[in-house]
């Protein structure tokens, strides 16, 4: 079985011998009917791929796995190695897992994340429900959170995973700088400046076109994640457009209007993400960083919820987030500013010593630096 694209659902999954899965066929048709992106009906369609070949290999499918057959596939997904993350010249990349020493950062594990499985969960239990409801299979075999009448709060549902609460991602000025000193090219240059000066996602970076750029209003249009084909126009830093036009000045003329980003090889063809991870790479590599286009959305968010000027309603719509409570993830405090709050707090203390002892194993804060801070803000 693998996942294919098709003209009419965009994504489904056929057997070997080409056949139509029907029950994800009709299960994806549902999601195609409320709308959802063709990168979310994908995403589905790969989690329900590797539930079919779980129950493939165990001996059983999908309308008569159990709860336990549910166990087990988490099992197995805590101990199984991702196939995603399988990258070439493995004797050269450091463990994975590991921290890296400049940034602080966690290496990515080689097996499925928390919110991997989570989330595999999750479509689990919405295809079950569908089939349910109509009429086209069982009970849905993964265990549903129970609803309490008084309110409090519960414990995590069977089988959901604990999510850490990592270090903060934001990139320091001087790191910053060291990164802009290494990047060879004024494009390269350029979708870093866009991406500091906006917050914008990889892939609303790349869906950047040439005519889209506005440098008299100190805008640009982008097509943001969700938005099915429509663009918005999104403020950024007036040197994100110095950079921009030092960019197009050397950038071949290829069409009128078309994608902004184009390699700088020919035949010259329209950046995709895989290219576009490949420029942070190279500085990685020279740095030995690992820094990842993500980090410089939430070194933006940093910027602005640090500025006193800016209120949260402000964030809110410079992020492009639709709930107020998704700028927690973006709100936490940085490594480096944790190290300069403890050195004024007790000038004594060493601050070598502080950076080993602020992160775990994992890479997330520690408890115990939490529960230093709780004491240092309240003196309690």
């Amino acid at each position: 079985m693998t996942v294919v694209a098709e003209p009419t659902l965009c994504w489904a999954i056929r057997t070997d011998d080409g056949l139509l899965v029907e029950p994800v066929h009709q299960f994806v048709a549902e999601l195609a009917a409320n709308g959802t992106s063709p990168s979310t009906r994908r995403s589905y369609c790969h989690d329900l791929l590797r539930w079919l070949r779980f129950c493939e290999a165990i001996g059983t499918t999908w309308d008569r796995a159990t709860t336990e057959d549910v166990r087990d596939f988490v099992r197995w997904l805590r101990a199984a190695p991702n196939s995603q993350r399988v990258r070439s010249g493995k004797g050269s990349r450091p463990p994975a897992g590991s921290v890296n020493a400049a940034t602080g950062k966690t290496y990515l594990r080689e097996g499925y994340s928390p919110r991997t499985i989570n989330h595999a969960l999750s479509v689990l239990s919405a295809f079950y429900t569908f089939m349910y409801e109509t009429g086209r299979g069982p009970w849905s075999p993964v265990p549903a959170p129970q609803r309490r009448r008084d309110h409090l709060p519960t414990r995590r549902v069977r089988y959901r995973q604990k999510v850490p609460i990592f270090q903060p991602r934001s990139v320091t000025e001087a790191a910053l700088k060291d990164l802009f000193e290494v990047l060879r090219h004024d494009r390269d240059r350029a979708l870093v400046a866009v991406a500091l000066s906006s917050g914008v996602r990889a892939g609303e970076l790349l869906s950047m076109t040439t005519r889209g750029v506005d440098a008299g209003q100190g805008v640009f249009a982008i097509e943001p994640k969700g938005g099915l084909g429509s663009r918005i126009w999104v403020p950024a830093a007036p040197e994100s457009f110095v950079w921009i036009a030092r960019y197009l000045a050397d950038r071949p003329s290829v069409t009128a209007d078309g994608p902004l980003w184009l390699t700088l090889r020919p035949p010259h063809r329209p950046l995709n993400y895989f290219a576009l991870r490949q420029v942070l790479e190279r500085a990685n590599a020279r740095l030995g960083t690992n820094y990842t286009w993500h980090d410089f959305r939430h070194t933006f968010s940093h910027r602005i919820l640090a500025d006193d000027r800016m209120t949260l309603t402000d964030a809110q719509a410079l992020m492009r987030h639709r709930n107020l409570e998704t700028l927690n993830a973006y709100s936490s405090a940085r490594l480096d500013e944790l190290v300069t709050f403890w050195e004024a707090d007790d000038p004594g203390f060493d601050a070598d010593i502080l950076r080993s002892q602020l992160l775990d194993g994992s890479g997330a804060i520690a408890k115990a630096t939490i529960e230093k801070l709780t004491w240092c803000e309240t003196g309690q």
